[in-house]
């Protein structure tokens, strides 16, 4: 059976501020923003239901390539960011995104307060078949929640 991956959802402290991160540098759009109930193991939490708030932001396709932050309201844990991050971690996701303005991204991610692990830089990657060469612009960040991206333009 065919399964399709949607999208990835981050756990965060605020999902209004971490939505608009990615609205001003990326010029994402809102799918979904709601309150509701995550039911207890969703992901697993606690022993009980928690009250949420989840925003779902959309690229260019309106099924796929979405990314999702999800608030805990009395979070039953530690809700402390990591701030100033400037290494990843064992087991952390990488969010890595195409665009067509990678040093467009870099100025508005400054300007909305991501940490920038590496500016525009140019470099090259075999293709996926190691036939050819790929040619890439790319910067990586963190964000204002510590979520570490890469983001990458082909040339």
């Amino acid at each position: 059976m065919p399964s399709i991956l949607r999208r990835t959802t981050f756990i965060v402290a605020d999902a209004q501020r971490a939505a608009a991160f990615y609205e001003s540098v990326f010029g994402w759009t809102r799918f979904y923003d709601h309150s509701l109930t995550a039911k207890a193991g969703f992901p697993p939490v606690g022993p009980r239901d928690e009250p949420v708030k989840l925003v779902l932001l959309k690229a260019q396709d309106p099924q796929i390539g979405m990314i999702g932050f999800l608030q805990y309201i009395d979070a039953p844990f530690d809700t402390a960011r990591v701030v100033e991050r400037t290494k990843v971690r064992m087991g952390e996701s990488i969010l890595v995104v195409q665009t067509d303005d990678v040093r467009g991204v870099h100025e508005r991610a400054i300007a909305a307060g991501a940490t920038i692990s590496m500016p525009p830089t140019d470099w090259s990657v075999p293709s996926h078949d190691g036939k050819s060469v790929i040619h890439l612009r790319s910067m990586s960040m963190f964000d204002l929640d510590g979520i570490y991206s890469e983001i990458n333009q082909h040339l």
